[in-house]
């Protein structure tokens, strides 16, 4: 049997199957009943087989036809709904978007925009992973996530993804309300650093600054006391004793920080972080993709 692509003699045959003659159908199908007799012909013809006996009056599937007009409706109905499942996904009524963020610690500023894509998308199923660059960046190359939200610079090393920068954000050490070391006018790195420091488990963008900090100070090695990645907890820590963590922001530090805890701003040479978005190219032809990264962006730049 030739090989056979054509959906439309499918659509002819089951149209004369369900109209009971050629010239129904014909008026159903709005085609010309020669042009039908033809295509039919054409796939009994392809197939070998005849699908319809033609009466006086009209026609009657022969047993093979009963088979074959059966499957044909099942292979149109397939074909009907995985259009119409296509369409969805193009137009974001339905879909799936799965991100990933490093280093855990950045997660908060992804907050708003998934909360506000999640309103403008209902359809769309959302997965919000956390991992370290490595294996964000893993997840991406192998499909498991279709972007990864982190330090654009680490995420580059990767050199088959696609990047696209969204922000900066700027580093500061905070500590409780009545540090003692916001109490000391003559407060120097060296000084800063030999507080108990907090730091996240998984941390490329932010421990190497911190490292380097250390170096910088003259101090003979980098020590953490306290690991944890639920800012929550680290929150508490820091109030809780005279631990020191690095943070990051938009901008300058807001009153939300300022308010709560002490600033160290200038006192570590820490640098900016630019933060952004990773991807590949075939993850952009998920529509949602393109939809996260511009509602993101605009989030960003509205902060």
């Amino acid at each position: 049997m030739r090989e056979f692509n054509d959906l439309r003699k499918l659509r002819h045959a089951v149209g004369v199957a369900q109209a009971g003659s050629f010239t129904a159908a014909a008026q159903t199908l709005s085609i010309t009943q020669s042009a039908l007799t033809k295509s039919v012909a054409e796939l009994e013809s392809i197939l070998g087989l005849a699908l319809f006996e033609r009466l006086p009056r009209g026609i009657r599937l022969t047993a093979h036809g009963e088979e074959f007009i059966r499957k044909a409706q099942q292979i149109l109905g397939d074909t009907h709904q995985l259009m119409h499942n296509l369409g969805e996904i193009q137009s974001l009524a339905t879909g799936q978007l799965r991100v990933t963020v490093t280093p855990p610690a950045l997660i908060n500023f992804i907050e708003h925009a998934t909360a506000a894509f999640s309103q403008v998308y209902p359809g769309i199923s959302l997965q919000i992973s956390q991992a370290s660059i490595g294996d964000a960046a893993k997840s991406l190359l192998s499909g498991e996530a279709d972007l990864a939200a982190g330090p654009v610079d680490a995420l580059e090393a990767w050199g088959s993804l696609h990047t696209k920068s969204i922000a900066q954000l700027n580093m500061v050490i905070i500590g409780r309300r009545g540090h003692p070391a916001a109490n000391d006018p003559e407060l120097t790195a060296a000084k800063l650093l030999s507080y108990p420091l907090v730091m996240p488990s998984i941390d490329l963008a932010i421990g190497e600054q911190i490292r380097r900090a250390y170096r910088s100070a003259g101090l003979p090695h980098y020590s953490v006391q306290y690991t944890c990645d639920h800012f929550p907890l680290v929150k508490r820590l820091v109030n809780t004793t005279d631990a020191i963590t690095p943070v990051v922001s938009l901008g300058h530090p807001g009153p939300t920080l300022t308010d709560e805890f002490e600033v160290f701003a200038g006192v570590l040479p820490l640098d900016a972080i630019n933060f952004g978005i990773a991807y590949t190219q075939p993850a952009m032809q998920n529509p949602a993709t393109g939809a996260y990264i511009d509602l993101f962006q605009s989030f960003i730049d509205n902060a």
